[in-house]
């Protein structure tokens, strides 16, 4: 059994990543870093035979970048994917613990993806939207949630699955990419994200504030074009759902309140808002 972990850089955090890696590497059996930085970071990398370093020069997006890896790991016929990230650190054991549950739960449910639970860095609790729950389950040895979807963030994935659910998402670019593979998955495929509570991670999912009695994420100029475009792709098709759709065109016309009145970079946002719209609307 051999596991692959892909890693997407863009502009790493040096001391964090390598202590990401320095967790990660005894516990899979090659780690492909994947950098979208226009720097080259690899004499900053720490050394190991289990890296496979790329660098790209420019940011072709983190499912473009994530496709590479997986292409990599079809063809050096490995069994399981690993995708984590350059600003967590794995705690000991943790992909073993991943794996055990996927073998445990294997022959009942057609797994797409399985990971731990993740846990906000700051406030010690976990990340755990209910709207995404399919159901709670528990048997006399493991808890776990059936999930509509789960981060890709330490997510581990069987390599034919990409054979028969497909690569990732190119066009989304950056947001809501392991979503989009999620349902696609369950709706096409009929398989089922699996969310194991007493797995855990620390993440952080970036600035939220509370805006009008809503808790809405504060992103990029830069990040807000791709997730208002790539919002109104998702929302014409048949198996993303329905809730998801609701909730976030709720969420974008917070936001474009909040950032039309509250912003310092109130021309940026509008402007990038409106591309968004713009290509959301006619683009594909």
């Amino acid at each position: 059994m051999t596991i692959g972990a892909i890693i997407v850089l863009y502009n790493p955090n040096i001391q964090l990543i390598n202590e990401a890696l320095k967790n990660l590497l005894p516990q899979v059996d090659c780690a492909y870093l994947i950098d979208n930085s226009e720097t080259d970071y690899y004499n900053y990398i720490i050394k190991s035979d289990k890296i496979k370093y790329k660098p790209l020069y420019k940011n072709i997006g983190i499912a473009a970048a994530q496709n590479i890896g997986i292409k990599y790991f079809i063809e050096q016929k490995f069994d399981f994917i690993l995708f984590s990230d350059q600003d967590s650190v794995s705690p000991n054991g943790l992909v073993k613990k991943l794996y055990d549950t996927y073998l445990h739960l294997k022959d009942k449910i057609n797994i797409s993806a399985i990971g731990p639970m993740p846990i906000n860095r700051k406030s010690g609790k976990p990340y755990l939207n209910k709207q995404y729950i399919i159901t709670k389950e528990k048997n006399e040895e493991y808890e776990y949630y059936k999930m509509h979807s789960i981060i890709s963030s330490y997510s581990l994935i069987p390599i034919k699955n990409f054979n028969t659910v497909g690569l990732m998402e190119e066009h989304l670019f950056i947001d809501f990419v392991d979503q989009e593979w999620c349902w696609r998955a369950h709706y096409f495929n009929n398989m089922t994200c699996i969310l194991v509570p007493d797995i855990t991670i620390t993440h952080e999912l970036g600035i939220s504030k509370k805006f009008l009695g809503k808790r809405i994420s504060i992103s990029s100029p830069f990040r807000i074009y791709f997730q208002t475009r790539n919002l109104l792709w998702l929302r014409k098709r048949d198996y993303v759902p329905l809730y998801w759709k609701k909730t976030n065109i709720k969420k974008l016309i917070y936001k474009i309140i909040y950032y039309s009145l509250f912003s310092n970079k109130r021309k940026a946002y509008i402007k990038n808002i409106f591309n968004g719209i713009l290509d959301g609307l006619t683009q594909k």
